[in-house]
Parts: C-alpha cells; sequence; structure tokens
C-alpha cells in the first residue's frame, strides 16, 4: 500500500535522526582547593578570593577547609576521587602552611592518581616534595622552598596560567613579580619602618629566598 506523503515525511525525519552521528562526551576538568585550619578571616579571604577569581576556570570545583578536630584529609581525598570519577582531570591546591601531601595523595588509588594535572602547595618547604609527587604520577607540581609569603605568588601565578600562560611562564612571571613586591622599596621602607618602632623585623630576601617557586613535572602544561 502507497504511503501518503505526510507518511513518508515522518519516515525520513526519524531515519536522520536515529542515523545521527554519535559524539564522544566532552572532556572536563576539575579542581580541589583545600585550606588548612586558621583564623576565620584568613579561612574567609582564602576561600572568597580563590573562588570569585578562579573558579570558572575549571567545570568543577571543590573547596574544602579542615575544622579545629578535623585536619581534611579524608574529606579531600574523597573530593579527589569524586572528581577523578567524572573529570578528564584533576588539579588539587593545598592552601595550607604545610603538611605531607605527597603521602596523603599517595593514598588514592592508582586510577585516581593517574588523573592529577597539577598540584600545587603553599606550604613552608612543599617543594621538596616534588620528587615525591612525580613519583605518585602527578604531571606537574610546584610548591616552595622554605618559610614565604607564598599568598603573593599563588594570585600572580594562578591568574596567569588561568589565563592561558603555560606552566613554566606562569612561574617564572609569577615568581618576578612576587620578587618585586618582596624586595622593591616598598617593602624595605616597611622594613625599616618596623625596625624603627620597634616591630617585628622583616627580612626581605630571607621572604623571597623561601618564597621562589619551584615547578617540577611537565612545564609546558596548560590549564586549557
Amino acid at each position: 500500500m502507497e504511503q501518503s506523503a505526510p507518511m513518508r515525511l515522518a519516515v525520513v525525519v526519524l531515519m536522520l535522526v536515529g542515523c545521527r552521528e554519535a559524539r564522544a562526551p566532552i572532556a572536563t576538568r576539575g579542581a580541589v582547593f583545600f585550606r588548612d585550619f586558621v583564623p576565620g578571616y584568613q579561612r574567609v579571604a582564602s576561600r572568597e578570593y580563590t573562588l570569585s577569581a578562579f573558579g570558572s576556570a575549571w567545570e568543577h570545583v571543590e573547596y574544602l577547609e579542615a575544622t579545629p578536630t578535623d585536619d581534611g584529609r579524608v574529606r579531600c581525598l574523597d573530593a579527589v576521587r569524586a572528581r577523578a570519577a567524572a573529570d578528564a582531570t584533576v588539579d588539587v591546591f593545598f592552601l595550607s602552611n604545610g603538611d605531607s601531601y605527597a603521602r596523603w595523595l599517595g593514598d588514592l588509588e592508582a586510577p585516581v592518581r593517574q588523573k592529577l594535572r597539577l598540584v600545587y602547595s603553599t606550604g613552608a618547604g612543599g617543594a621538596s616534595q616534588g620528587p615525591s609527587m612525580l613519583r605518585l604520577g602527578v604531571r606537574a607540581y610546584v610548591g616552595h622552598p622554605g618559610g614565604n609569603v607564598a599568598p603573593l605568588f599563588y594570585r600572580a601565578f594562578l591568574s596567569r596560567w588561568v589565563g592561558g600562560a603555560s606552566l613554566h611562564k606562569a612561574v617564572d612571571d609569577g615568581n618576578a613579580e612576587t620578587k618585586d613586591d618582596l624586595t622593591g622599596s616598598m617593602m624595605k621602607g616597611l622594613a625599616r619602618g618596623l625596625d624603627a618602632v620597634g616591630g617585628p623585623h622583616l627580612d626581605p630576601p630571607g621572604l623571597w629566598a623561601g618564597t621562589e617557586a619551584q615547578l617540577f613535572g611537565d612545564t609546558s602544561l596548560l590549564q586549557r
């Protein structure tokens, strides 16, 4: 029996809909930011600045904080696992005075560690964990060699990396800006003023020596 024109048109439409080329799922990027326990004003400043300045640079972002009774390790690792299950890559940022975060990440399962792209730690002496991070499978790691003023670098570095610079350039330019901030005339004037009134002594060269970030792993890594 001959089909009517509307029926024939409906069959063609159904065939076209059914034969569409399958599309691969979009590869998304996740990030986990962990803040250790610090005074309330520091927690608020870290959280609000990080999320407002950088939160939109990843498709999915988790921001966690330690508490007086919970160092946050379990919640942090669970957040990394969740992001690794959903995203193609995971970047992890430890906004912390310092801890053995290579040991933390070492408790992750191998398939999860394979998703770790960049790990950054503000912790004093965190640069010493670079080789261990790479052995875990992290593609790149950035840390500081000693006592530091990491918030200055964190802002300068991360704004460049999420803005499209390679990891190597973002670290180099972030270091250059941080050095200017720490050893420039304004900081020297502040140090002299504090010494004159008996305030805390500032050692700009020493602060810079502990702050200058070190990069391990894939220096060409791009955020996008």
